[in-house]
C-alpha cells in the first residue's frame, strides 16, 4: 500500500510530504516524509513541542545543525530543547514525533534528557543509528522508508526507566486539554502534595507541569497559525490572554512574529502534513 501524499498547492511551492498510509501507524510515533524539489535553501530554529522529534536526513548533507558537523544517524530534540537551528539545502528528510511516555523504551533514555541541545541518533543508537540512515537514503519510496522506520523501532529493547502512572496520566490531561487545563488542581487529582507532584514529573517528562502545558499550547497554536485563521482567531481559540500574549509566547520561541509565521509557505506545509499524519 503507497504512502499518501500530501497535496501541494502554489502556496507550498515545490515541497512534497507523505505520511504512512492508513492503519500503518505506529503506536506512540507520528511519521512524516519532507522533500524540497526546488532544491533551495532554508534556516529555522528546533521547536519545543509536545513530543520527542527525530529528524533523519535522506539525502547525505541535505540537513544539518548549524554549527555541527555532519549526521550520522538522525537529529533528536526533546520537548523543550536548548536553542539551536537546522539548516539545510534540498532538503529530503523523514520526521518522526515520538510521544514523551514511549520515549524511554524507544530512545533508551528517559525524556528529561533530551531537553538539552539536539543529539545525534548515533548517541543512542550507535551504529544502528547509522545502518538505518543508509537503508533510508537508499529506499526508493516514502512507504518503504516508513516501513523501515517501523521495523528499527520494533527492535528496540525497553528501558527499565518508568514513568510514575500519575506523572503519565497528569501529562496526558495536559495533553488532551490542549494545555488549557488548570495547573494548580493536578497535585490534588492524585493526593499528592506540591512539592513533591512538580518534583515527580519534572525529574520524568523533563519540565514543569506549567512549562509542559505553555509547550503544548504553542504547539497547537503554531499548526493552527499555518490555516487561514486571523492571528486573533488563534489568539482566541488556543486560550492565550490576548494576541499580544499570542505574539510574546510565539516570538520568544521561534524568534519570528505570528503573522511572518502563518505568511511562510514552510510552515504551511509542515502544519498541513502534521495534521494529516496525526489524524492517520
Amino acid at each position: 500500500m503507497p504512502a499518501d501524499t500530501v497535496p501541494t498547492s502554489p502556496r507550498h511551492g515545490a515541497w512534497e510530504v507523505a505520511v504512512p498510509a492508513e492503519g500503518r501507524a505506529l503506536p506512540g510515533v507520528t511519521m512524516v516524509g519532507f522533500r524540497d524539489r526546488s532544491g533551495g535553501t532554508f534556516e529555522e530554529r528546533v521547536l519545543p513541542g509536545p513530543a520527542i522529534a527525530i529528524v533523519i536526513d535522506c539525502a547525505p548533507g541535505s540537513l544539518e545543525p548549524c554549527g555541527s558537523g555532519a549526521v550520522e544517524g538522525g537529529i533528536v530534540a526533546g520537548i523543550s530543547p536548548a536553542a539551536a537551528r537546522l539548516a539545510g539545502r534540498a532538503v529530503d528528510c523523514l520526521e518522526l514525533q515520538v510521544d514523551v511516555l514511549a520515549a524511554a523504551g524507544l530512545l533508551g533514555v528517559p525524556p528529561a534528557e533530551l531537553n538539552g541541545a539536539p543529539l545525534d541518533l548515533a548517541e543512542l543508537w550507535g551504529r544502528e543509528a547509522g545502518r538505518l540512515r543508509a537503508r533510508l537514503i537508499e529506499a526508493p519510496s516514502w512507504e518503504d522508508r516508513f516501513a523501515l522506520v517501523r521495523e528499527a523501532l520494533g527492535r528496540r529493547s525497553r528501558s527499565s526507566f518508568r514513568i510514575d502512572p500519575e506523572v503519565a496520566d497528569a501529562w496526558r490531561h495536559i495533553t488532551a486539554g490542549h494545555g488549557r487545563v488548570p495547573i494548580g488542581d493536578l497535585p490534588g487529582r492524585y493526593g499528592w502534595s506540591r512539592t513533591r507532584f512538580w518534583n515527580r514529573f519534572k525529574s520524568q517528562i523533563g519540565v514543569t507541569p506549567k512549562r509542559a502545558a505553555m509547550i503544548v499550547r504553542f504547539d497547537r497554536a503554531l499548526r493552527r497559525l499555518g490555516t487561514t485563521a486571523s492571528v486573533a482567531e488563534v489568539a482566541a481559540e488556543i486560550g492565550y490572554a490576548d494576541q499580544s500574549h499570542l505574539h510574546r509566547e510565539v516570538l520568544k520561541f521561534t524568534g519570528r512574529t505570528p503573522g511572518a509565521i502563518a505568511a511562510d509557505p514552510l510552515w504551511t506545509v509542515d502544519s498541513t502534513a502534521w495534521t494529516l499524519a496525526r489524524a492517520a
